[in-house]
């Protein structure tokens, strides 16, 4: 099972599942996930409606589908809107996890992979790559609220034998993004012409391929441990925002892109850089990403143009702001 299947990166997951012969069971209520995402995938997928946070329908489904292992995608990711709904962060975020988990536990599945963010480390990883052995140190309500569900994972794996992989992934990019994350924002943005705004164009991130996180996330399903001990999932390599937006405008076509600074799109408080130091990924699962960035992004350019020019995100009613 895919738990938040039809979102970004559990929709690439599936098809990831899919690819290697799986039946994959998509349970997602579609808040942030799309329909047309999970659309014609083939006699492989199932895909069920429901609410993580409902324990029991949750319990049914897994049973009733003899579900052997979970992923869980499930959750509220978009930190600014953290910013006006924090008890719905720790809903969707902290007690769907525990849901999940406990569900899983009754059900008796061999093992839940919970999808857990580079937001946690906060500014502990300010100035360095990010390993596993640095301290959360979070500085939003969202990395609190998955703070919360990665003890809870670690707490219901020590106290029920519930086997847990956690998976912390950096920043995703690529085909089906659910939010107005900075790629589909820049994208969104230079479809139009070569000029910007933007919120910390200095800020670096570590940015992966939608498609190479999902094979991360099935390896360490496969090898990675089970006592619920974090895994980093990352590219190991940053770029500034800055110089991210060049890349798409080159991608446009265009020579140079002019950015405004639009204040209104800072962060509360923002981290400087977040890069991750995925050593122990590869130690334990040979993972390699296949997707340069230049690639990936050309990808994505090439779904959206190809797509109607729009997100799912903005079906919903989510507005670009530029």
């Amino acid at each position: 099972m895919v738990a938040g299947g039809a979102g970004f990166v559990g929709s690439a997951l599936v098809r990831e599942l899919l690819a290697l012969g799986c039946r994959v069971i998509v349970y997602d209520n579609f808040l942030h996930g799309s329909p047309s995402h999970v659309d014609n995938l083939g006699p492989g997928a199932v895909v069920v409606e429901g609410d993580a946070r409902d324990r029991s329908h949750l319990y049914d489904v897994l049973r009733r589908e003899c579900v052997q292992f979970v992923f869980n995608c499930v959750g509220d990711t978009f930190v600014p809107d953290a910013y006006d709904h924090p008890a719905r962060f720790f809903d969707n975020n902290t007690a769907a996890a525990v849901s999940v988990l406990l569900a899983s536990r009754d059900a008796m599945v061999k093992a839940v992979l919970y999808v857990s963010s580079t937001e946690v480390y906060g500014l502990a990883g300010n100035d360095r790559p990010i390993d596993e052995s640095l301290p959360c140190c979070p500085v939003n309500t969202y990395a609190v609220s998955k703070v919360a569900a990665d003890r809870a994972c670690h707490t219901i794996h020590i106290e029920h034998g519930l086997p847990v992989v956690l998976a912390r992934i950096f920043n995703c990019y690529g085909p089906r993004e659910t939010h107005p994350y900075i790629v589909p924002e820049l994208i969104s943005q230079l479809h139009r012409g070569p000029r910007l705004r933007l919120g910390n164009v200095a800020a670096s991130r570590d940015f992966t391929y939608v498609e190479d996180t999902a094979r991360a996330l099935v390896r360490l399903m496969e090898c990675g441990p089970v006592d619920a001990t974090p895994v980093n999932v990352g590219s190991g390599r940053a770029v500034t925002i800055a110089e991210l937006a060049q890349h798409v405008g080159g991608l446009y076509g265009y020579e140079r892109v002019d950015i405004e600074l639009d204040s209104g799109r800072l962060r509360r408080r923002d981290i400087d850089c977040f890069v991750c130091d995925p050593t122990r990924l590869r130690e334990l699962t040979g993972w390699l990403p296949r997707v340069d960035l230049y690639t990936g992004l050309r990808r994505t350019v090439d779904w959206y143009e190809s797509n109607g020019r729009m997100w799912s995100f903005e079906r919903r009613g989510v507005t670009i702001r530029g």
